[in-house]
């Protein structure tokens, strides 16, 4: 009994410095990333703490681009570089994501769409704007648009969340209690490091042009961008709510973009997200997966297409082209 008590006794300690030492590494780790890959773009500060946002090109309307679940701002560089080209573009963190600074709780889509709103607002991008969102993001510029409908020339919703696919899609409803258990354990697993550690052999796409890979790779790994992801996660039953009081977008245009590889019911629920506008168009992305329409540079090509389809109708005062 002796000889177990000591070897546990050891085994603890040694726990002990591996999570102090894990916890050490992290701070330096990302303390050098941040200092290794300034901000892109702009910090606003929103009300004490402050957001980023990055715009490139001229002309109006400006298209606004919010990611999904547990991305960034660098994710989308292939789609704004093709989109910026017709009009400016602006990539957004959410508080705590990409070199943004934590926000207050909860995580849900009011608290989000009121601080991109403070965000636009601050850098002074002057609206109606054409909201872009990608999968959860889909969600967060929908109750945009319901909150602040004359902030709002058009819409384009890639591959986008749906407020009813917890309940219409089983295998969405049946992995969301693992995903918030494993998040809150990622949570944990971030404090001391291992998340950063499991980053090299999981790294961002490849597809991506090598400095948002590198931008990737070095932020996405924060404590608090781990933790962000969670938050999220965990008020997704009061998100669901607050996107369903987006009843209508009216005649403003609205592409939704699909992704081909996609089982039936998906495309179903993303048919049913047309009905949002009676200016509407569905784009299905043959071959293209979940994430390929963003990273992949012709998927991502038809996704940018989508969009600029959206800013001509909005310029032109003009229904969309079938």
């Amino acid at each position: 009994m002796r000889w177990i008590g000591r070897a546990l006794l050891w085994l603890v300690v040694a726990l002990l410095v591996l999570a102090v030492s894990g916890a050490a590494y992290q701070a330096i780790a990302t303390e050098r990333a941040e200092r290794a890959y300034p901000p892109p773009g702009e910090m606003v500060d929103v009300g004490g703490y402050s957001l980023h946002i990055d715009c490139v090109g001229q002309g109006s309307p400006t298209v606004v681009l919010d990611a999904g679940t547990g991305e960034m701002s660098a994710q989308w560089v292939r789609v704004q570089r093709e989109v910026s080209d017709t009009t400016r573009v602006c990539a957004d963190d959410r508080a705590g994501m990409g070199w943004s600074e934590m926000g207050p709780e909860p995580r849900d889509a009011k608290q989000i769409s009121g601080e991109l709103h403070a965000l636009l607002e601050g850098a002074g991008i002057e609206g109606p704007h054409v909201l872009v969102g990608h999968s959860f993001g889909g969600l967060y510029m929908q109750t945009y648009a319901a909150r602040y409908p004359d902030e709002v020339a058009g819409m384009s919703l890639v591959e986008s969340s749906h407020p009813e696919q917890f309940s219409y899609r089983r295998v969405t409803r049946d992995s969301y209690e693992p995903q918030m258990q494993i998040f809150a354990f990622a949570s944990l697993l971030a404090r001391i490091g291992v998340v950063r550690l499991l980053f090299w052999l999981v790294p961002a796409p490849p597809e991506l042009p090598q400095q948002q890979r590198a931008q990737i790779d070095a932020l996405s790994p924060s404590t608090r961008q781990v933790n962000t992801n969670a938050l999220e996660l965990r008020a997704t039953p009061q998100t669901i709510t607050q996107t369903r009081s987006l009843r209508s977008l009216g005649g403003k245009p609205l592409t939704v973009v699909s992704a081909g590889t996609q089982e039936p019911e998906w495309l179903d629920l993303q048919d049913d997200l047309t009905t949002l506008s009676t200016n509407s168009k569905h784009r299905v992305v043959e071959g293209a997966t979940h994430t390929s329409v963003l990273y992949e540079q012709s998927d991502a090509q038809a996704t940018s297409a989508a969009i600029v389809e959206v800013v001509e109708a909005v310029r032109d005062d003009q229904p969309l082209t079938r």
